[in-house]
């Protein structure tokens, strides 16, 4: 069902703004993931960011955030660089130089701020917060069930805390970003059998271990239409929140790539990332996480 209800022309935006919007959009008690531009407010935020988190918190929500971290990858070596694997000739990664950053660990508060947006930030920098156990794609969470959302992340299984949202029963809360910031859509290529990508990163001992990833998003904004009737839409002073059951968005996407696996591309026909994500993704043999 298509819900649109309008809050604008606010000059100042506070907690009870955005209590109304969670209960308009009915996630109180509920586990969200959410994707958000603070920029698309438009409007000064009275309460600030940590009002924002609050009030999900105030409403028993658990909240989750993706809290990616490109300063932790290492340089790939030779038995971690299977075919398909979204990296061309692997030049790119090849060159780039080598860092001094300690390996990753769940206590980190690194963060790839300007992809992931202030609002990942904030939440990871929170002292409850509980991050979980990827290097480069990590999502963190924040509320009572918390570590239940995301201690299933390991380097191997990146989509581990989307699958537990799914679970759940959660939901995706995009709030002023589109379909291409919606990472459970890389889940949904997991499902239909698409094998994430292979990027690296150091272990505890500066060995290089592989580590699951996603791929290119650019093309994610196909499914708005498909998706278009599960969504329940509100506009917080400019800003548009889209929310979608978790469930929701999987399932349909997982059809629609198993029918037509062209649907997630980008359309830049160099695009070594999708175009490896339609022929499936990496071929890795039996032990390669051996």
């Amino acid at each position: 069902m298509n819900c649109v209800n309008t809050l604008q022309n606010f000059i100042e935006l506070d907690v009870p703004d955005f209590i109304n919007a969670i209960t308009e959009l009915g996630l109180n008690g509920s586990e969200v993931c959410i994707h958000a531009s603070m920029k698309s407010f438009g409007a000064d935020i009275k309460c600030g960011i940590n009002g924002i988190i609050n009030a999900f918190l105030e409403q028993k929500c658990t909240i989750m955030v993706p809290t990616f971290s490109d300063i932790y990858e290492a340089r790939p070596v030779a038995k971690y660089m299977p075919a398909n694997n979204g990296a061309g000739d692997y030049s790119y990664f090849l060159e780039k130089a080598d860092t001094d950053i300690a390996p990753f660990d769940i206590t980190s508060k690194e963060i790839s701020t300007e992809d992931m947006g202030i609002f990942s930030q904030y939440v990871l920098n929170d002292e409850k917060s509980v991050r979980g156990n990827h290097p480069l794609n990590s999502f963190t969470a924040l509320g009572d069930n918390a570590q239940k959302l995301v201690s299933g992340q390991t380097p191997k299984n990146v989509y581990a805390p989307l699958k537990q949202l799914c679970d759940n029963d959660g939901y995706v809360l995009l709030i002023g970003v589109g379909l291409d910031a919606a990472t459970i859509i890389h889940f949904a290529e997991q499902s239909a059998g698409r094998t994430p990508f292979i990027r690296w990163a150091y272990g505890r001992e500066r060995n290089v271990i592989p580590v699951s990833a996603g791929g290119c998003s650019k093309g994610f904004g196909h499914f708005n239409d498909v998706l278009s009737s599960y969504a329940k839409k509100i506009t917080v002073a400019k800003s548009d929140w889209v929310c979608y059951k978790a469930t929701a968005i999987v399932n349909v996407c997982q059809k629609h790539i198993e029918n037509n696996p062209y649907i997630t591309h980008c359309g830049n026909k160099y695009c070594d990332r999708c175009n490896d994500a339609v022929c499936g993704g990496p071929v890795l043999n039996n032990r390669f996480w051996d």
